[in-house]
């Protein structure tokens, strides 16, 4: 009997180890940057870029992905996060980042997009949306709030199911097409 105790506490300490060291494991695996980094006009000390946050499950294989500000200040390294975009029906992808001056002021573009392909309801197509960043008078990077409610900043493109399929186009899903769309409106 007291061999066979000592058998199942080894073991149990065995496997508890392994859980830890697993564990520790995948707290420790650095997320993945996917985009950058970016020099800004906004922070000339600094560097913005995005990266792919570890928190994908086997039920759900979708990443978030965070936008990130690197910057130094009184000689020490700050680092914000500054968004997040995350699963909204389908996986985030970043479509596009690009930099751009709206009345001579400094903006940070960042275009998400989500693929949402169901062949079962005839439905195939992406969505977009654009978000505006720059700084506020305290100096802290924010959403621009006039840009985030300008409904052409977001559409979809592909095919939906809304009864009877047909085809939407959205003509702002890139970066020229912004800009483009920027200067005639914001200008």
């Amino acid at each position: 009997m007291q061999h066979k105790m000592k058998k199942l506490i080894t073991t149990i300490y065995i496997l508890g180890c392994l859980t830890y060291s697993f564990t520790s494991h995948a707290q420790t695996v650095p997320n993945e940057v996917i985009q950058g980094p970016f020099k800004t006009d906004l922070y000339p000390d600094g560097k913005i870029y995005f990266e792919k946050e570890n928190d994908a499950t086997n039920n759900d294989p979708c990443q978030t992905i965070a936008f990130i500000l690197e910057y130094k200040q009184d000689n020490h390294i700050k680092k914000e996060q500054i968004d997040e975009y995350s699963e909204d029906g389908a996986c985030v992808e970043l479509a596009s980042v690009f930099f751009a001056k709206v009345h001579n002021k400094s903006y940070i573009f960042v275009m998400q997009k989500w693929g949402h392909n169901m062949p079962s309801v005839d439905i195939s197509n992406d969505f977009y949306t654009t978000t505006a960043y720059t700084k506020d008078q305290d100096g802290s990077l924010i959403i621009d709030s006039k840009m985030f409610n300008d409904p052409n900043l977001s559409g979809t493109d592909g095919y939906v199911d809304d009864g009877v399929r047909h085809r939407r186009y959205y003509k702002y899903k890139t970066a020229a097409a912004i800009k483009k769309y920027l200067k005639q409106k914001y200008q």
